[in-house]
């Protein structure tokens, strides 16, 4: 039986990510919250991977990262502030902002086993990660350009990120998953954000 999460009962190998590059992440979740209904967002300004990989270069673009759940699905919110070359650029380059992932939740007893899976389907890291918590982040696409843009529109993405979830990974989601649960609906930003050596904290 596959792993349980404990961010909604995800079972390990599901998608639980939608992943969307923004051109303004504070007019983004002022829509989110206000409109959507999708808050509180936790936010890291000025993020770099720490251990990022794209494309056989190492210089990783300053980011700004802003998190939260609708229900079980995690909403990331995704806005570059420069022009080093990554994952998110060729993608805004070509496409423009919007829907850039589907993120899966992966046991860590399961994740080689899933990219091997993804590789013998024509899959090719783009973009990889290792954090501080000791988890992995790839993410995939198909290989060429031809293939990654028919694979967006078979699916909707162009990538695939795979998320090892160790147990500092998962209280991390875990914590902004109650977050989103014990909203007062008014507001944006949290304070006091659990989750060292994640996503958020490097």
């Amino acid at each position: 039986m596959a792993k349980s999460f404990s961010f909604g009962g995800i079972k390990s190998g599901q998608i639980f990510q939608l992943g969307f590059v923004v051109p303004d992440i504070d007019e983004a979740v002022r829509y989110y919250a206000q409109t959507l209904r999708i808050g509180p967002f936790s936010c890291s300004r000025g993020f770099k991977a720490p251990d990022g990989w794209y494309r056989g270069g190492n210089d990783m673009p300053e980011l700004t990262l802003a998190h939260s759940f609708n229900g079980r699905l995690f909403v990331e919110l995704i806005q570059q502030h420069d022009a080093t070359p990554s994952v998110y650029k060729e993608f805004t380059d070509k496409h423009g902002f919007g829907l850039h992932h589907f993120g899966l939740a992966v046991a860590p007893e399961e994740y080689d086993e899933t990219l091997e899976r993804y590789y013998s389907l024509g899959f090719e890291n783009v973009f990889t990660d290792n954090l501080p918590s000791g988890t992995r982040v790839r993410y995939m696409g198909k290989k060429g350009e031809d293939a990654l843009d028919k694979l967006r529109d078979e699916i909707g993405v162009r990538y695939i990120e795979c998320v090892e979830m160790f147990e500092p990974e998962e209280a991390f989601f875990t914590d902004i998953y109650n977050a989103a649960l014990n909203w007062d609906g008014e507001t944006l930003f949290r304070t006091g954000q659990a989750g060292e050596g994640s996503f958020l904290n490097g």
